[in-house]
């Protein structure tokens, strides 16, 4: 009677390991552009960090929405976390600190113009500044990205109720306040 439970249990765990298997498979990909491009092809990615096993990636849909996803690899290769996405200012003002959108709880972004002569902080911490002039020169004037920089913050959990702060690099005088 155990020999039979035995190849009973056999025949339908190989079987359902092996279907696991090929579905995990073909939805991980070598890179992690490809796993955000399988999610989403109409995206211009904006590399924030590859660190081993995770990268952060922020990206423009269409022409008015910014967004961020995480992209983690696993034994088959590397999957995308849920895409993220909000409009974004279609003047493309930015000159203050103008607005903030997160990606689960330990990740706050936007965007601001400057950034090289700017310092964001949230907390006692400061976040990090990424120049938009690093995507190609056609999608800067396409997107109309010229002059903006995409500033981050990422923690293991994002102080509850803070306030974002946009200070001026050279003097440290405060130019502006946003409560998050």
């Amino acid at each position: 009677m155990k020999k039979w439970l035995l190849i009973a249990v056999s025949l339908i765990a190989i079987p359902t390991a092996v279907i696991w298997v090929i579905a995990e498979k073909s939805d991980s990909y070598s890179e992690p552009q490809e796993a955000l491009f399988a999610a989403d092809h109409d995206l211009t990615l904006i590399p924030g960090y590859k660190i081993n096993d995770k990268a952060l990636f922020f990206f423009i849909k269409g022409t008015n929405n910014l967004g961020a996803a995480y992209v983690q690899k696993d034994l088959f290769g590397w999957k995308a976390d849920i895409l993220t996405w909000s409009p974004m200012d279609s003047k493309r003002s930015y000159e203050n600190l103008s607005g903030s959108q997160g990606q689960g709880e330990n990740l706050i972004y936007g965007l601001i113009r400057h950034g090289d002569d700017r310092i964001v902080q949230i907390g006692e911490d400061r976040a990090t500044i990424l120049n938009l002039a690093m995507l190609p020169l056609s999608e800067v004037e396409k997107l109309r990205l010229e002059g903006l920089y995409i500033w981050y913050f990422e923690g293991d959990k994002l102080p509850g109720g803070g306030e974002i702060k946009l200070l001026n690099k050279d003097t440290g005088k405060e130019l502006g306040t946003m409560d998050f």
